[in-house]
């Protein structure tokens, strides 16, 4: 995110000043604030959460970068300054440290579930994020080891069940990908298909991409092998109810891609935060709120 955006978030929670810490007259207060993940995690939003802080006049120390993995007690940000003003960024940091971590520590299980298979698997994020933070929640994605399925539809093919059945079936459509190709010959052609013989036909009609919608583990393997047997190269998507406890079976059975939205709605991560006097004295810096 850029320093405009995460001034809005800031904003958001602190219109105007913090009302508790000003009454308790905590300005003058030189202060440390403390961020560590009470279990193992992998790490996303410490950058942004880093840049809250820094807006509001504090000394920071980024520790563990987004990526990076965290044991359980094992600092990840650190910033001095004015008490009132640590106070005024410590939910909003934290609330992003948690939900980004969060997603980025759900990918990751995928990522190692599905490379215990001992297949190349891509773990691809859907679109299917909140409204809103998909900023965030493809760094998150990305933090974990996954990638974007689709950063959007503006550059991107995917021919889903509704486009066919409006032109026809999937039979119209398939006749009509030598000729969408040449439309844009840069792009790749997926198409969504929910049953074995459609993905077969789909492969054999020239798709670069073929996305196998709620299939089984088994139906995989045995669509996989069939799509094999016409010669050339046809990616196959598994998607449809992936998540880490599946994710090594469908990788095992032969897809290339697993497409979820799993990572992006479950538990966020738990941080502790303390705040505390700081015994260093030091200057902070001098910063204009936001």
């Amino acid at each position: 995110m850029n320093t405009t955006e995460i001034e809005g978030l800031l904003r958001e929670d602190a219109p105007y000043f913090d009302l508790t810490s000003s009454l308790l007259d905590l300005e003058p207060i030189e202060a440390e604030i403390l961020f560590s993940p009470r279990e193992a995690l992998t790490v996303c939003g410490s950058e942004e959460a880093e840049t809250i802080f820094s807006l509001l006049g504090a000394d920071t120390e980024l520790l563990v970068t987004s990526g990076g993995r965290a044991e359980a007690g094992q600092p990840v940000l650190r910033a001095c300054g004015s008490a009132e003003r640590l106070h005024m960024g410590w939910k909003v940091a934290q609330n992003i440290l948690e939900h980004f971590s969060g997603i980025a520590t759900r990918t990751r299980s995928m990522v190692r579930n599905a490379g215990e298979s001992g297949r190349a698997v891509e773990i691809c994020g859907t679109r299917k994020h909140l409204p809103g933070i998909k900023r965030l929640s493809l760094k998150a994605l990305v933090a974990g080891g996954g990638y974007p399925h689709r950063l959007g539809i503006s550059d991107s093919v995917l021919i889903f069940s509704n486009h066919y059945e409006l032109l026809g079936g999937i039979e119209a459509v398939c006749e009509r990908l030598g000729t969408l190709k040449g439309k844009c010959p840069e792009k790749k052609i997926a198409v969504e298909v929910e049953s074995a013989e459609h993905a077969v036909l789909a492969a054999a009609s020239g798709a670069d991409i073929v996305q196998l919608d709620k299939f089984s583990p088994s139906s995989v393997r045995e669509t996989v092998d069939r799509i094999r047997t016409i010669g050339g190269f046809t990616v196959v998507a598994a998607a449809g109810g992936i998540d880490a406890s599946n994710a090594r079976a469908y990788a095992g059975a032969g897809a290339d891609v697993l497409v979820s939205s799993w990572m992006y709605f479950g538990k966020p991560a738990d941080y502790k935060v303390v705040v505390r006097k700081s015994g260093s004295g030091g200057k902070r810096a001098e910063k204009n709120l936001p």
